[in-house]
Parts: C-alpha cells; sequence; structure tokens
C-alpha cells in the first residue's frame, strides 16, 4: 500500500548508523503517511545487527532489522525491496541525514506521479575534514550535488541517470521487473577498485518497462564525507570502479536507441565503440602519459578523466563477450515486457 519504507543497506555501520538514525527519528511526517524503517546488515563482521536492533527500538515509527549474508549491496537492496511493506522504497545509505521533510515530500511527489520509477534527491556534502581543493570539480563522483541541472521534473528519456544516495523506488516497478525475471549484472565490490552501478541499472530497467526517472531539487540530505574517502587515491579508486561497472549501461544505451536490435548488430555497434574509445586515447598521448606516470600528482585533475578513459577501452575489450552475454540477458527482458504490454492492450481492445 501506499507510504514510504526507508530502507537502510549498511556493511559494518554500527558506528555509522546512530548519526543516520538520529536524522530519521527527527522525520516530521504529515499524519496519516504510514512509514516504517528497515535496516538490512550486509554482511557485516562487526555488532552492526545488535547496535541497528538498540537503535530502532527508539525510534518513533516500526522498525525491522535484517542479515543479509550475501555481500554485494545490490543483494542487500533485493532484500530490502522484496521486505518492505510500502509502495515507496527510499534508499538511505548509512552516510546518508535525511531533511525533516524527507518522508513527507517523498509521499506528497510519488502519490502524485504513478510514472515514476525512481525519484533523485539533491544531496549536499558534509564532510569530517575540510575537503581538498579538487572536490568541488569532483563532487558528483561522491553523489552530491544537483542533478538534471538542478531542474525538478522527468529527466530526457534514456538520457542521464540517478544516484542511489536517498533516490526513492517504487515498489510495484519492481516487482514488475521480478515478474520479467530481471536479474542484476552489476555488484557492488569494494578492492583496490571501487566497482558499483546496481543503481544506474535498476534505472534503464525500469525505464525499459516504461517508468520515467525523476528528480526534485526539494529533497534534501546530507551525504557525509569520511577523511579517508577525501583522498586523491580514493578518487581514483571510485573512477577505475565506474569505468569497470559501466558495460551494462553500454548495453542498455544500443538498445535504447535501436528497439529491435540483433545480436550482430550489436556486435558491431561494440567494435565501432572500442575502435572510437581507441581514437580518443590517441588523440591525447601528453594526458596519457601523465595518467600513467604520473597519476598521483593531485594538481593534474585531467589524469582523473583520462584514467577512466584507459580503463573504459581496457574493461571494454576483455569484456566483449560479457557484454554479449548481458545483451542477450536486456533484450530477453525488453521482450518479456513487450509481450506483456501487447497483451495488456489487446485485453483492453
Amino acid at each position: 500500500m501506499n507510504g514510504v519504507t526507508l530502507l537502510i543497506c549498511t556493511h559494518n555501520g554500527a558506528a555509522r548508523l546512530p548519526d543516520t538514525l538520529r536524522h530519521v527519528a527527527a522525520q516530521q511526517v504529515p499524519a496519516g503517511v504510514p512509514w516504517e524503517v528497515l535496516i538490512v546488515s550486509n554482511a557485516s563482521k562487526d555488532n552492526t545487527v545488535e547496535a541497528a536492533t538498540t537503535l530502532g527500538r527508539e525510534l518513533p515509527v516500526p522498525c525491522r532489522v535484517l542479515d543479509e549474508p550475501v555481500a554485494g549491496k545490490e543483494n542487500a537492496l533485493i532484500r530490502g525491496f522484496n521486505e518492505a511493506r510500502y509502495e515507496f522504497i527510499v534508499i538511505v545509505d548509512d552516510d546518508n541525514w535525511l531533511a525533516p521533510n524527507y518522508v513527507g515530500l517523498v509521499f506528497e511527489i510519488m502519490s502524485a506521479h504513478p510514472e515514476i520509477g525512481i525519484l533523485g534527491a539533491h544531496a549536499e556534502g558534509a564532510f569530517e575534514i575540510t575537503p581538498p581543493k579538487w572536490f568541488e570539480e569532483f563532487r558528483a563522483v561522491y553523489a552530491v550535488g544537483p542533478q538534471n541541472n538542478g531542474k525538478s521534473g522527468p529527466l530526457p528519456d534514456h538520457e542521464g541517470y540517478l544516484y542511489g544516495a536517498g533516490s526513492v523506488v517504487r515498489k510495484s516497478g519492481w516487482l514488475k521487473l521480478l515478474d520479467h525475471d530481471f536479474r542484476f549484472t552489476t555488484s557492488t565490490k569494494r578492492g583496490k577498485i571501487i566497482v558499483s552501478g546496481e543503481d544506474v541499472e535498476l534505472g534503464d530497467a525500469l525505464q525499459l518497462a516504461g517508468y520515467k526517472l525523476w528528480y526534485d531539487d526539494r529533497l534534501r540530505l546530507k551525504h557525509f564525507m569520511f577523511k579517508e574517502r577525501l583522498t586523491w587515491h580514493y578518487l581514483m579508486r571510485i573512477g577505475q570502479g565506474t569505468a569497470s561497472s559501466q558495460l551494462t549501461s553500454i548495453v542498455y544505451y544500443f538498445v535504447f536507441r535501436h528497439p529491435n536490435l540483433t545480436e550482430a548488430r550489436f556486435r558491431q555497434l561494440y567494435t565501432k565503440r572500442l575502435a572510437w574509445l581507441a581514437s580518443q586515447i590517441a588523440k591525447q598521448p601528453a594526458n596519457v602519459y601523465n595518467a600513467v606516470f604520473r597519476r598521483d600528482r593531485e594538481e593534474l585533475t585531467s589524469n582523473f578523466e583520462t584514467m577512466r578513459l584507459l580503463y573504459n577501452f581496457k574493461t571494454s575489450l576483455a569484456q566483449r563477450e560479457e557484454a554479449v552475454r548481458v545483451f542477450r540477458q536486456v533484450r530477453t527482458l525488453q521482450d518479456r515486457l513487450a509481450q506483456t504490454a501487447g497483451a495488456g492492450k489487446a485485453a483492453v481492445r
């Protein structure tokens, strides 16, 4: 039923949850708006479950705590989406501090626009230490700042994406995808590089199912940055990760622009893209040299985009057959959704 579930997925988040839940407790929710808090501990090795259970008892609304043992944020999200009681599911990272009117605004916007599959918000930065000079240039990498050029309303069809932090997923849209055998192809991993992309993939899949991506600048939250994240090394890890996780986005990009795309044609388009990436690399030998041999020089901010370009080409080249596998999966989903839509139109007639 219509209502708001605040879904907090956390890994080893016992120390971060108190501030996050303090802002949850401060929500000023209009009378008659049902809401809940759902905390999913994802393969945590600390006392996250115990801490969350204790903190949850102090909240003014029902709070459930689940333990998802399979690592990967996508697994925590799947568990949370399936367990949520309400239609509007807010993805709250354990370093997100919601503004007091968040739940009320989510209910208002999502109720008024049933076409919204995912609603995005404006995250403002909050910092443990003074951010480095380069932070403002790369704030979008940290999911900080306005989206959709600050314009509230729908994003252009099949253009752009929304940050996962603070976003709102329509549960009936999620269930529609499950009914048509949707499965994530991206997985969140944190090692030498930080790989993610489940938020972008879910947005693409919901657009394939006929929903829209929407941004509202009134939705505000703070995205707290611990000092460990405010280093050039960490930024470069994120950059490598976004380059590695773009494969699924490439598939959706081509499928959206060529609705009847065949596998043979996809292979051709993918090869042309590899050639284009190679040509872009060849045009900037000086930047490539800096990105390879002087990558730790923070004043050379162009190294970030050059490194992403190099990593993009490297992973795209290595993952050609994986891209074809993902293409088959996406095209199958597209066909199943189209068949259901066609059957629905026939029934109406």
